[in-house]
This record gives structure tokens, sequence and C-alpha cells, in this order.
């Protein structure tokens, strides 16, 4: 069956650096505010934090929350969050149903293991969300969207039973929603251009993610495949954080001269996370390369920073 892909920006609200529920989102929201670029400010995260969470923690790399659904960031551009809990498929249908024929979609958490386009299906019982579009009520289908095989957002169709599996057997029930209203772009634009300002001032890095890449895969406590896969969801984040980084400063006044920068950064993570790749399938690595590499990428982010910090037009 050939996939029915749902048209959005597929390069930027990828899964790199968005988790599922995130992406969905900010796929329907862009459709709806034409200032979206502005929640991207807060993409500017740190390797410190990004080895905080993998490392130090332990969380899984969809567990990175970042800054970018925070009240105060929705609100600049007039959105607000609703996020629900329904014990049971049966209470949370209202609220599907209204959420999705006002605002035109609603997003309950479910389990992959009930949904016959997962690769999990009937066999593995993972959190997912996916974005309900629509009811009909003559053939009881719901439409929806959700990730093909390949993390692409597509349009499929299932009876309600399925969704009500899906949603009653899942550990987290609930059902997120996102109004929208009025406010003054202007005054928008200039309020996160006066916090990216402020995030950049307060910007701290100690690259120790990108300088311990060697003693990383070198440690005898984690498994070299684990190592790799670790380092490759790390890399994934950043390179992801800074994709959602380009498409604020490219929008913002001032700002333009740093995007060949951003994008130069970009494609460092991308060729660490390529050389990752092939250490998680061999189990090899040039590490020569690997350092290198890593310290290359810390020298091209004080260069960024550094740019940034001059303001807008390097002043």
């Amino acid at each position: 069956m050939k996939d029915d892909i749902y048209p959005y920006d597929a390069q930027l609200y990828d899964r790199s650096f968005l988790n599922c529920y995130q992406r969905q989102a900010v796929v329907k929201l862009a459709e709806q505010i034409p200032d979206l670029h502005l929640l991207f400010y807060t993409c500017l995260i740190s390797a410190d934090e990004i080895s905080e969470h993998m490392f130090r923690r332990n969380l899984p790399k969809y567990d990175f929350k970042g800054e970018i659904f925070a009240p105060g960031v929705l609100a600049r551009i007039g959105v607000s969050r609703h996020d629900e809990p329904f014990d049971t498929y049966a209470d949370a249908r209202p609220a599907l149903l209204a959420a999705v024929a006002e605002h035109g979609y609603a997003i309950p958490w479910i389990d992959v293991f009930y949904l016959p386009h997962c690769p999990e299906y009937y066999a593995e019982h993972v959190v997912h969300t996916v974005t309900l579009t629509g009811y009909d009520p003559s053939t009881g289908q719901w439409s929806l969207l959700d990730d093909n095989r390949a993390s692409v957002l597509c349009r499929y169709s299932y009876p309600e039973d399925v969704i009500a599996a899906a949603y009653n057997n899942n550990k987290l029930r609930r059902v997120s929603w996102f109004t929208t209203g009025d406010y003054d772009a202007g005054e928008a634009r200039r309020g996160a251009a006066d916090a990216f300002a402020g995030r950049v001032a307060a910007f701290e890095d100690t690259h120790s993610l990108l300088s311990g890449v060697g003693d990383l895969l070198g440690t005898p406590w984690i498994a070299p495949g684990r190592a790799f896969s670790l380092l490759y969801d790390a890399f994934s984040l950043y390179e992801g954080s800074r994709a959602c980084l380009r498409a604020f400063v490219g929008e913002s006044p001032g700002y333009a001269g740093a995007v060949p920068a951003v994008g130069d950064i970009i494609q460092r993570c991308r060729d660490i996370r390529n050389l990752l790749m092939i250490g998680r399938a061999t189990g090899r690595v040039d590490q020569g390369l690997l350092t290198s590499s890593c310290l290359e990428l810390a020298r091209a982010e004080d260069d960024l920073v550094g740019r940034l910090r001059k303001g807008p037009d390097g002043e």
C-alpha cells in the first residue's frame, strides 16, 4: 500500500529534536500561526544539557522536553496548550470530538501495539501519540496522522474500536489540543528577540560531550553498542535543535548572517551521526576522525555564539 504522505516541512518538523507529540503539534500549529518560528529561539540548547539528559540522568531521547511549549513562549503568539487526563476512551471521546470539530485535530496518547501501520503492531507496547483529524459517524472511522516506518507523517484511517483499544491499554491516557487567539505580531517578534538575546547572553557550554566522546567509547562500564546508540541519539538532539534554531534565526531581522554558520553546525552534526551510525552497525569507528570532528564542532559552536552575542547585524 502506497503511503498517503501529509504535506509539511519534513526537513524542519522531524523527530531529530522534536518528539512525536511536539512534532505533530507544531505541524498542525504551523498551519494556523504564521509566526510559529518564534517558538524556536528556545532551541539554543547546550551540549551540556544534552549530556545531562542522555548520560547523567539516563533518560531516553524523546523525553527531552525543552521549552518549546512553555506557557509564556506559546502565549506570545496567542497559543494555549490544553492537556487533560481521561481514564478511558469513552471518557475522552467527547473531548476528542469537540477538539477536532473546533480546532481541526486532537492528540491522544496511545499504545502503538494496536495500530497496524506501526512496526510494533502486536509485538511491543510503546507510548506514542497520534493526531486525530476527523471522525465519520456513518462509518465509525477516525482519520489520523502518524509516522510511517520512515518517520514521515502520513494519513491513516481506523475503526473507532482500534483507537479505543490503543487508548485504553496505554500507560499514559491523556488528550492534548491547542487553542489559538489574536496577538500583536510586532510585539511577539520583539518579545522573542529580547528573550533570545537574554538566552544567548546567559548561554554556557563546557563542550564536555564533544571533548569526552573518546572516553565514553573507551569506558568498560558501557557496552560499545550501547555507547554508539546513546551518542547517536545525543547528536540527533544536537542536530535537530540547530535545525529549529536556524528557522528562528533565518526569520529574525539582523541575524541572517548567522544562518550559514548554523547550517554548517547542522552538517557537522550530521557527519558525526553518520560516523556513529557506522559504529552502531559494525561496532567500530574511526576514533581519530570522530574526535577531531567533535572538537571542530565545538569551535564552530563557540564562533556561532560569539556572533550571536554581537546582536542583530553583528553589532
